[in-house]
C-alpha cells in the first residue's frame, strides 16, 4: 500500500512538472479575490525544511504540513508535494527551477479538496504571489 502511495505521488509530481515545464503564457487577468505576497526566502525555506513545514507567509496565511514526496529531477529541478494540516484535502505542489545562470524560480499551486477556491503561485514583476482563484482555473480536466 505504501509503495502504491509513493508511486501515485511520484506520478502526480511528474505530471505536474510536465505541465509546468511546458511553455505557457501567464494569464494576467485571472479572477482573484486575494493576492498574498511571498518572499523568495519563504519559498526557499520550504525546500530547506525537513519532513514538516510550518511557515507564516503573511498575516493570516500559514503554510503548515507534512512533506509527502520530494523529487529531484536532475540538478536543476526539485518538486515537492506537501499535505497541508488544518485544511482537509489541502495539497501544496511546488517546484523550484535553477537556470544555467543560477537564478532560482518557483511555481506551484495549493489545492483544497471540496472547496471552490485554491491558490496559484505566480511571479509578477520579480515578486511572487499566492493568488486565490477558482480551482477550475488551476486544474485541467
Amino acid at each position: 500500500m505504501n509503495t502504491l502511495k509513493k508511486l501515485f505521488c511520484s506520478i502526480t509530481l511528474l505530471f505536474s512538472l510536465s505541465l509546468s515545464a511546458q511553455k505557457k503564457e501567464s494569464v494576467p487577468d485571472l479572477p482573484y479575490s486575494n493576492k498574498i505576497e511571498v518572499s523568495d526566502q519563504i519559498l526557499e525555506s520550504i525546500f530547506q525544511a525537513g519532513e514538516s513545514i510550518s511557515l507564516d507567509v503573511a498575516p493570516g496565511f500559514k503554510l503548515q504540513g507534512i512533506v509527502q514526496n520530494r523529487s529531484d529531477h536532475g540538478i536543476s529541478v526539485v518538486s515537492m508535494l506537501v499535505k497541508m494540516e488544518g485544511t482537509p484535502g489541502g495539497m501544496l505542489s511546488i517546484s523550484r527551477y535553477k537556470d544555467p545562470n543560477g537564478h532560482l524560480s518557483y511555481t506551484g499551486h495549493l489545492l483544497k479538496l471540496h472547496e471552490p477556491q485554491g491558490f496559484l503561485l505566480e511571479e509578477r514583476d520579480q515578486q511572487y504571489y499566492f493568488i486565490e482563484t477558482d480551482q477550475k482555473f488551476l486544474v485541467t480536466e
